[in-house]
Formats: structure tokens, sequence, C-alpha cells
């Protein structure tokens, strides 16, 4: 965003060991370079490698063709293209097979790695899965129903913001004010949110303030700074 050209190199070099790091198999990213692909971790990396393309650095296209398959593999089904899981490989255990179902959190971020990688805004399976994010709209539910979740809000902000009209419309002005409201404006934290109250964050308790601060500013700030695309044409 600065164009900067000390960041150059280093940027260069974070996009290089993000392509090399691939799973050449699955097509994605894991904990491990080169081992294994979740969707989580993947969605990640496929940020951060347009957002350096947009910024006039190199991205193999092979890299993108591996998050293509990716997505192929993690989609619901040919007939619910739209809706993605979070590990379509997870062993089928009682402790694992979640993995296979879909999410809310994991059709946020599988479309918009859908958008950056081969969908355009206008495509119809877009359209369809905003329309599914659209019934999930922000809300922080109560203390023995929590629904608090930055991540699937990050996810999702992007995806409705590029989807426009009145999908964007009704989910900014239900995530708008939760933030705003919510933000702390006094004393040694203030400007932050508490990754545990006034309802817990679904990842607050394990990532903590700097994680939920980080990602309620990433999602306000998307009408303002966001990536400029619909369309990669690929």
């Amino acid at each position: 965003m600065t164009s900067d050209p000390r960041f150059r190199e280093p940027s260069q070099k974070a996009l290089d060991f993000i392509a090399s790091s691939q799973d050449r198999t699955r097509g994605g990213w894991l904990y491990l370079p080169g081992r294994g692909s979740d969707i989580s971790v993947s969605a990640w990396m496929t940020v951060g490698l347009k957002t350096g393309e947009l910024a006039g650095l190199e991205v193999p296209q092979a890299t993108y063709a591996g998050v293509g398959k990716l997505l192929d593999t993690a989609k619901k089904s040919d007939e619910e293209p739209y809706l993605f899981r979070y590990d379509p490989f997870a062993p089928d255990t009682p402790t694992q097979r979640h993995g296979r179902l879909a999410t809310d959190s994991m059709t946020a971020a599988g479309m918009l790695m859908r958008l950056y990688t081969s969908w355009d805004a206008k495509d119809a399976n877009f359209a369809k899965g905003a329309a599914v994010l659209r019934k999930k709209l922000p809300e922080l539910g109560t203390a023995l129903n929590p629904k608090r979740d930055t991540y699937y809000w990050y996810y999702a902000t992007q995806v409705m913001f590029h989807a426009g009209g009145d999908s964007w419309a009704d989910w900014q002005q239900r995530l708008g004010p939760i933030l705003t409201k919510s933000q702390i404006i006094r004393g040694p934290t203030i400007g932050s949110w508490n990754p545990t109250t006034p309802i817990p964050d679904r990842w607050g308790r394990h990532a903590g303030r700097l994680y939920v601060t980080a990602m309620n500013v990433l999602s306000l700030e998307v009408e303002y700074r966001h990536l400029p695309i619909t369309n990669s044409g690929r």
C-alpha cells in the first residue's frame, strides 16, 4: 500500500516462501512447509499472495492453480460449490470429522479465495454464497449461546463488501455498531477490544486481546482499504 521500495525485497521473499511451502499434492498450506492443507491456513496465504501481486510483486500462476485444486476438493458438493469445509482430508474420527462439514467461517474464507483466484463478484455461485452469509449476520449472542466470532466476521465482511447492494448494507449495519459500541474507551487498554467480555469471542480465549483488536480493525477498514478486485481474470 505504501509502494515503499525498501519493502519490495523482503515482501517478495515472503511470497517466494509461501509459494515454495505449498503442498504440491493438495494445493494448500497447513502448519509445516509442503505438508498438508486446510482452508483456514490456505486462506491467509491466498490473501498474502494476492496482496503482493496487486503491489506488483511476482506470484507463480501454478500457485494459484494449486489453490483452485484445494477449493475444488474443499467445496461441499458440485451442487453447492459455494459452501466450504475446513479440512476435506480430516480423518473420520469423533474428534476430527467435523472438518469435513461445511461451516459459515470456512464458507466465507473459501469464497474470498475463489474471488481472488477465479470467480467474479457477479458469478451466480458467489451470489448464492453471499445469500447464505446474509442469513448469518454478526451478533454477540449470550453467555449461554455465544456467537461472537471475529474470525468469521473478518472473512465475511470482505465477501459481503464485494457482493455490495443490500448484502453489504445489511452486514455493515449489523457489524459496525457491534464493534464500535464494544470498543474500550478508557483505561490502560483504551482502543482495544476485550477477548472475553461482554461475550467471549470464539477464539479470543486462545488468541487474546491483540488478536480480536487486529481482526476488528481489519473488518472496520474494509470499505476504506480493500483489495481492489472483483475478478482475477483466471
